[in-house]
């Protein structure tokens, strides 16, 4: 019962933050970008290497990255980024979490998530946050309209890193 209506407080609140935001966005070229934001689910091993691999690539072009890991059910243990789970969202869908709640108004010039679909609670936070540009992947009919500044749609998981890494920095 509580999950249903943490469900149902997240959608109404995503949708909220949606409305409030979407007048925020404005890209920036890729060489002018500072700051740059990951969110993901701690779901696989996999996802986490995807994640270090990503953040490599980013500091290697002097962009200041911060990684927040959302941990359903914290298959990935001692992972290298901050993480947040279900007892860092109160009962009405708010975060809790005060690093979270930083995250989420820090203005990343993008924000990346390597969720596809991303969870209920990504979604509010990506809905939430200040980023100039938000990337997503493959978008399904699970995600709502307008999430996503950019969606990058690959062939398979292979190609996941190079492919963000490749169409974030052509952005002019």
């Amino acid at each position: 019962m509580k999950g249903m209506i943490l469900n149902q407080a997240l959608s109404y609140k995503t949708k909220r933050y949606q409305k409030d935001n979407n007048k925020l966005r404005s890209s920036i070229p890729y060489n002018e970008a500072v700051q740059i934001g990951i969110v993901f689910s701690n779901d696989t091993h996999e996802k986490s290497l995807k994640a270090e691999q990503l953040v490599a690539k980013y500091r290697a072009d002097n962009k200041q990255i911060k990684v927040v890991a959302y941990d359903r059910n914290v298959q990935v243990k001692h992972l290298p980024f901050e993480s947040f789970s279900n007892k860092d969202i109160n009962f009405w869908g708010s975060f809790i979490n005060q690093s979270i709640n930083q995250f989420a108004e820090t203005s990343f010039d993008f924000l990346i998530c390597l969720d596809n679909p991303p969870s209920k609670i990504i979604q509010n936070l990506i809905a939430k946050s200040k980023a100039k540009c938000r990337v997503g992947i493959s978008a399904s009919m699970e995600v709502p309209d307008n999430l996503f500044e950019l969606i990058i749609q690959t062939a398979n998981d292979m190609n996941l890193v190079d492919s963000i890494y490749s169409y974030t920095k052509n952005i002019r």
